[in-house]
This record gives structure tokens, sequence and C-alpha cells, in this order.
């Protein structure tokens, strides 16, 4: 028995020695490794983002400390929302932030360190720095944006709803873009520090999930509405350049015109009895005389109408360097069989003519379409970087007699009357778009033209208010205050 102990303990001595020789002699090497990689620990090291600036180097995005965290900023809050867009779990989710996420992000670094059994760190045993992200240099103006801001900010407040602003050059540089109602994008930074305007919102379910005021809808980009009489320079453009009609050529305005059981009125008869008798172009748009339109339209057709407005960059969208941005709705005879089972008539075709009916446009398309007649020249709106921008061939004299009568519509005896006292150092077209039956309230339009040195360089504002009433009472206002603005500095 003695004898059988003895060798079973042999045996258990034995495998003891034989494992421990198997470790620290033929394994040494390996476990002395695996042992070195347990000590070293890999960190990702964060990129700064890029900040963003505007034309005069004003951050209008940049990065700040809060307790010791490096945190995004919008310095101006809700000011700048409808451009910047906002961050979720450090990527962009709509606006610059979207569109230039690659450029803005940077590249992550590495960083290794050693540490002991207990997660203590010894020493730093290697780095790869991070590569920031690109600062990104916009066409934007902040003061100009700004100034948009609280011009529409203030509107607002008498007449409720929503509307939008757009400033731009011919040249395609946008300097100013609001949407209204908006939002502080800092609310969606965690522990984010709130902007210079912090809008109505304290906290980001408030934002989501106010279905009446929609903050997160741009309708600068993503908002299409019938546009109303602004449209009216369209058939005015096309008309003059086809020789449909000439700039001195009259047609009578007889206050209505009915064709079977249907009636096209004019806004002056209907609304004070009185025609304006026979009148030109320059007339019929200074007046925004829907008779003349409606005969202009007949005349030009609905094939040279709708080739004219698509030639001017209606019914696609602009190109604009910002995610979100609708197309809008062209209508045509090929669209209203297809999509509505219905012939087009001449009704069709006079509602086209005024802005009604089935077409709609984005804000935006509306500064775009200004810009290219005025000048010509159809360009891709750019918040970053320089627009490319393609000549149109529209008739020189056309433009010329256009621009006459947009003069005309903000001095006496034109709608644009909040302008009158500039005597004509602009051009304007007023809009009073009607849509949702007779109880709703109209969309208000205005769109001014600000000539200042070589025509690429000419700026062009556009204002819609949804649901506001009439344009040049409601729009104008807020187009004056930011023209206001632009002429003083």
């Amino acid at each position: 028995m003695i004898k059988l102990l003895r060798l079973v303990l042999v045996v258990i001595f034995g495998l003891f020695f034989s494992r421990a020789f198997f470790i620290t002699g033929l394994r040494h090497s390996y476990y002395l490794a695996q042992a070195g990689e347990n000590r070293v620990k890999t960190e990702a090291v964060p990129a700064p983002r890029g900040v963003m600036v505007d034309r005069d180097g004003r951050l209008v995005a940049t990065n700040i400390l809060v307790d010791g965290k490096t945190t995004r900023h919008y310095p101006d809050g809700e000011v700048v929302a409808a451009v910047v867009g906002y961050l979720s779990e450090g990527k962009g989710v709509v606006g610059l932030e979207k569109q230039y996420q690659i450029d803005l992000a940077g590249v992550a670094g590495q960083r290794l360190v050693s540490e002991t059994a207990g997660g203590s760190e010894v020493e730093e045993v290697g780095l790869r720095e991070p590569e920031p992200g690109k600062k990104l240099s916009l066409n934007l103006d902040l003061g100009l944006q700004t100034a948009a801001y609280q011009a529409l900010k203030d509107k607002l407040t008498e007449v409720g709803k929503g509307g939008s602003v757009i400033v731009s050059a011919v040249n395609g540089e946008v300097l100013a873009l609001v949407s209204l109602p908006s939002f502080d994008p800092n609310l969606f930074i965690q522990d984010g520090k709130r902007g210079g305007e912090g809008g109505v919102y304290t906290d980001v379910d408030g934002v989501v999930a106010d279905e009446t005021r929609k903050p997160l809808f741009n309708r600068a980009i993503g908002g299409s509405f019938p546009p109303g009489s602004v449209f009216k320079l369209v058939p005015a453009v096309a008309g003059l350049s086809e020789g449909v009609i000439g700039a001195n050529d009259l047609i009578e305005d007889s206050g209505e015109i009915v064709v079977g059981p249907y009636r096209f009125g004019n806004w002056y008869f209907d609304k004070y009895g009185k025609t304006e008798g026979k009148i030109n172009v320059k007339k019929a748009l200074a007046r925004s005389n829907d008779i003349f339109f409606y005969r202009l339209g007949e005349k030009l057709g609905v094939d040279r109408l709708t080739a004219y407005a698509k030639r001017l960059g209606l019914g696609e969208k602009t190109g604009i360097d910002l995610p979100g941005e609708v197309s809008g709705l062209l209508p045509t005879p090929l669209w209203m069989e297809k999509e509505k089972g219905e012939r087009w008539f001449l009704g069709n075709t006079y509602h086209l003519a005024i802005g009604q009916g089935d077409l709609l446009m984005t804000a935006l398309q509306v500064n775009r379409m200004t810009a290219a007649v005025v000048s010509g020249l159809k360009c891709h709106p750019r918040l970053v970087g320089k627009s490319e921008c393609t000549d149109l061939g529209l008739s020189r004299a056309a433009i010329e007699t256009v621009k006459e009568g947009m003069k005309m519509v903000c001095q006496e005896g034109g709608t644009g009357f909040v302008f009158f006292n500039l005597k004509g150092a602009v051009m304007c077209k007023t809009g009073t778009a009607q849509h949702g039956g007779e109880e709703a309230k109209p969309h208000a339009w205005m769109v001014v033209v600000i000539p200042r040195g070589d025509t690429p360089q000419w700026l062009v504002v556009t204002v819609m208010l949804t649901d506001a009433g009439e344009g040049s009472e409601q729009a104008g206002p807020v187009a004056r205050q930011i023209v206001d603005y632009i002429l003083k500095d």
C-alpha cells in the first residue's frame, strides 16, 4: 500500500514538472508575447470636426470645450439651422453637416498605451495623430442671414404659419437661406450649449414631435407651393423672345374671360370692379394683370410655355449643395393625361400662365428663375464654392423689356407699393397664390432684384409666406427690410 502511494505521488509530481518545463521552456516565447499583448491597449483619438465660416470668416459651426469634452457648437442657433442642419452620434443628418460629412469628419487617430493588470495606464507607447476635418468656407453672409431671419420672424409673429427667405447672387452664390419655424441645432448635441437664438424649443423631443409648426421642414428647398404671379415673368420673356408679342403691343383688359361655364377674372376687376384698358407687357407686369397673361398664354400655347418654364429650371431640382431638395411640379398635357386621366384644356393654360393650377415651385426655384430672367444665365445655387452657369440664349431685347416692367412694379402705379420711395432702384414682382379653396388664405410671394456692379453680382431676394395673404402686403415688408439692410451695408 505504501509503495502504491509513493508511485502515485511520483506520477503527480512528474506531471507538474513536465507542465512547468513545457510552459517555461518550450513555450516561453509564446506566452511572453501573449502577456505583452494583454498589457497594451489601443484607443481611438477622435479627429476635430472641421469648422464652417461665412464669406467674411465668421464662425457658423465650430467646436468648444464643455466639461473637458470637445462638443459641436452653432453660435447663432436657429438662425443657421436651415443651412447647417445638425449632428446625430457625430454624423451629419441634414444640411451642410450631411452634405459635407466626409470633408468635415476628418480621420480618427490611434493611441497605444500600456496598462497594469488593474487597468491603470503606465505609459504611452505609440501615437498616430488624427487628421482634422476640413474647414468649410461658405458663400453665406452671416450678417445678411441674421437680418433675413429677423425680418421673417418679425412678420410671422403677425401672420403665423411659416415661410422662407433666400438671397442669392445671379451667379448662384447663396448669401442667405432661412426657413421658419426653425430650431436650435445645438439641442441635438449631447450636453451642447444653446445658441444665441435658441428659439422656443427646449429639447429634441419638442422639435421632433411638433407636427403643427414642423420646425424640421426646410421650406426653402423642401416645400413646393403654387407661385402665383411671380411666375408671370416666364410667359413675359417667352412671348417676347418668340415674337408672339412685341414690347409695345397692346392687349385689352376685359376684366374677365368666360369660356363656357368657366370664368377667369382679373384681381383688379374682382376686387374693385375696374379694368386697366389696353396695356402692354411692361404695364401688365407692373399691375400683375391676369387678363393680359391669360391672352399671352393662349398665344404662346402650352407647349412653348412649358418649354420656356423648363428652360428656366422649373420642374427640376436646382442642384444646390444641400440634401432634401424637391423638384416641384411643372404640369404638361402628357402629365395631366397620365397622372389625372384628364385632357388639357384652354383653361389649364390660363391657370398656368398666371402661376396657378397644378404648378408647384420651391422658393429656391423662384429665386433661380428670377435670376435667369434678368440675366439670361441659369446657375446652380451653391452654399460652398463656385456655381456652374449656362447661357440660356434668351433674347436680350426681351430681357430688357421684362426688366423695365419689373422696375415699374416697384414704382408708383405698380403692385409693390412698399418700394415706391426707392424710385426704380430695384426690380420686383409680387405674387398672391391661391390654394386649398376659398377659405384658405393665399401664399404671399415677393421677389426683388438689386442691381449692383456686373450682372452676375446682382442680388435676388425671394420671400415666401405660407397662408399669409396678399403678396405685396405681407411678403413685401419682409423683402423691404432685407433690401434696406443690403443697400445700407
